[in-house]
């Protein structure tokens, strides 16, 4: 099923809410260079080490997960995913619902069994026409994203796709709970800032940030050619998966659903790649700081790739 244009649409804000590498490249100008004769010139590389393509992987990963703040964890969900789907007819919201709640469980997303009637904490908003193109509908001065940094609003209003997305955090103490105050209370919200220091590791980090809801809203105009199901992947690896978009010039390192709007040739669901950095993002103890995280998603995605190339030779035929 392809999303496909109606006349009109109901949209409303919401406040809560390793390819194998070749043994052998050939390169060629469109003007062959010649030795004498017409034969191209024929560059022989020697093949990427293991070492080098766990490298590039971590390179791709940290390059697009959400940097923290210096010295915090990265940031994942802790509550159940419960996602809710605005601005395209209610049986294709129910599509894109019910298919990130199933990436969600299945890629181990979900620390906590999600109940029937959960409240929304995932928000995908897909925008029409008559709202304009993407950098009008949010300015640095938007109260959504007021919580933010300046740099992350930045890169929130300077996303390179036609989406906008971004995430309220929580920050907790190691094992997930609500960080005291000085006078041993409970707090929340604009105090989080205090952060009783126990130990000093360069390996974990004394809290947690939880991610308590997250928005991404999508340019109605750019999701008519997708599918439902890669709007959906696409939306999990940038909510739950806590990713930005690649930058303008960037060739990834690996095939990812985070192509969908700049590829003609995008994958057609999640890949390799992505379901290596959820899963792998969520079996990470959670107070560990992001290079660690960085580290554990590279050496997974590079696993998997190694096991599915072996699969592939073990094929018949």
């Amino acid at each position: 099923m392809r999303l496909f244009a109606v006349t009109t649409f109901f949209w409303a804000a919401a406040s809560f809410l390793w390819t194998a590498p070749a043994l052998a490249q050939t390169k060629s100008d469109e003007t062959p260079s010649t030795t004498g004769s017409d034969t191209p010139e024929i560059i022989v590389e020697a093949p990427r080490t293991e070492r080098e393509r766990r490298a590039e992987l971590r390179e791709m990963v940290a390059d697009i997960i959400t940097k923290p703040r210096a010295g915090r964890t990265v940031a994942t969900y802790f509550e159940a995913i419960c996602p809710k789907v605005i601005g395209v007819p209610e049986a294709e919201a129910r599509v894109i619902e019910e298919r990130i709640a199933a990436n969600a469980q299945s890629l181990g997303a979900n620390r906590r069994t999600p109940s029937e009637n959960c409240k929304p904490n995932l928000s995908v908003i897909f925008v029409p026409a008559s709202n304009g193109p993407p950098k009008a509908w949010l300015t640095d001065k938007n109260d959504m994203l007021r919580h933010l940094l300046s740099y992350q609003r930045y890169a929130v209003l300077n996303d390179a796709d036609p989406v906008r997305a971004w995430t309220f955090n929580e920050l907790r103490t190691a094992d997930g709970t609500e960080l005291p105050n000085v006078a041993g209370q409970r707090i929340s919200g604009s105090l989080n800032f205090a952060n009783q220091l126990r130990q000093v590791s360069r390996f974990r980090s004394d809290t947690t940030v939880e991610i308590s809801s997250s928005v991404i809203m999508i340019e109605l105009a750019s999701a008519v050619d997708k599918t439902l199901g890669q709007l959906a992947d696409y939306a999990s690896m940038r909510t739950f998966g806590n990713t930005r978009s690649l930058d303008a010039d960037a060739s990834p390192a690996a095939d990812t659903i985070l192509t969908l709007f700049r590829s003609d040739d995008a994958p057609e669901a999640l890949t390799t790649f992505d379901r290596a950095l959820i899963s792998k993002m969520y079996d990470t103890q959670r107070n560990s700081l992001a290079n660690r995280y960085y580290t554990n998603i590279a050496g997974r995605a590079f696993e998997m790739e190694k096991a599915e190339r072996t699969e592939a030779l073990e094929e018949p035929g």
